[in-house]
């Protein structure tokens, strides 16, 4: 008599026991990787652990200033607005260092309003400025200023914003040539400015003779300044001059010294990229990137309406 057909339940429990060799080796294999990797393993999840959290969104602070500003905030797309309340930041007859031809309100200026303007960008707020936060963050440093009497105002700026927290038998002011140095003594910091209008060597050098109508720019002399600026902490560039210059600049191939110059005429956006490669790349040279920082400030070519006749 054959044997009963097994019940589905007996079935079920027969094909788990057909397979039991498959998952016997499956385990046998799971317990001989962990045996034999079980130490890379472990550092792989461990690195997984470790791994640093996704970068939150923060503020950032600006140089020389109190106070914060969301991260990617353009600074340069805004307007100006009237701020009677913090504006001026200093007095012109509180400071000693401004150029007679530039003191406006000692030379009979009438109106004051100039002074209560103040930069707000579109998509932020900028830090109030703070003298004694800067002061503390140029300590042991050399800033310098180095271009014609558009940075030379800016400079001069920067000095009468700081003079009045600094006693008087701690800071000092010298003219050296084309280079003038304001030194804040207890914080061993120096503000400098030096006069380059062009960069480039150019027969506008002279610190005080320099309102020449045929101005002359020598190509690839820029070390004949730039040796003068190394070591600065931090370099503030500016060329206003080349767009004073006319359509056509004079560009001298040679030396000033040369019995027969080699002069020739190209346009001045030409000469002008020529000056500003020659920066970049003594920038690059002699620049550490990871001590220095360099600015650079320019303005646009003055626009005005001729009318033919």
């Amino acid at each position: 008599m054959k044997p009963p057909f097994p019940s589905s339940s007996s079935s079920y429990v027969l094909r788990k026991a057909r397979l039991s060799p498959y998952l016997f080796t499956l385990l046998v294999f799971i317990v001989f990787v962990t045996i034999l990797y079980g130490e890379d393993i472990g550092c792989i999840f461990g690195q997984i652990d470790a791994l640093p959290p996704r970068p939150i969104r923060t503020t950032r602070k600006l140089p020389f200033a109190i106070g914060r500003t969301p991260e990617g905030c353009d600074v340069f797309s805004g307007r100006w607005v009237r701020d009677e309340a913090n504006r001026p930041l200093y007095e012109e007859s509180e400071c000693p260092y401004i150029q007679p031809q530039l003191t406006c309100q000692e030379h009979g200026r009438p109106e004051k309003d100039y002074q209560y303007w103040r930069w707000q960008p579109h998509g932020c707020d900028l830090p109030s400025f703070n003298a004694t936060l800067m002061l503390e963050t140029l300590r042991g440093k050399r800033m310098m200023f180095v271009g014609d009497s558009l940075n030379r105002g800016q400079y001069v700026s920067m000095v009468c914003l700081l003079h009045r927290l600094i006693p008087e038998n701690a800071k000092s002011m010298e003219t050296f040539d084309s280079l003038t140095v304001f030194t804040a003594k207890d914080y061993n910091a120096t503000i400098e400015f030096y006069w380059a209008p062009f960069l480039l060597e150019s027969n506008s050098d002279n610190a005080v003779v320099h309102r020449i109508s045929d101005r002359i720019v020598r190509k690839g002399s820029i070390n004949k300044h730039g040796r003068n600026w190394k070591g600065v902490d931090i370099l503030v560039f500016n060329t206003y001059l080349w767009w004073m210059t006319g359509l056509k600049m004079k560009i001298l191939k040679g030396s000033f010294d040369d019995e027969e110059k080699e002069i020739v005429e190209i346009p001045t956006e030409d000469a002008y990229r020529m000056a500003m490669k020659s920066m970049l790349r003594w920038v690059k040279l002699n620049m550490d990137r990871k001590k220095t920082r360099v600015f650079f400030t320019s303005m646009s070519p003055s626009h005005g309406n001729l009318v033919g006749a």
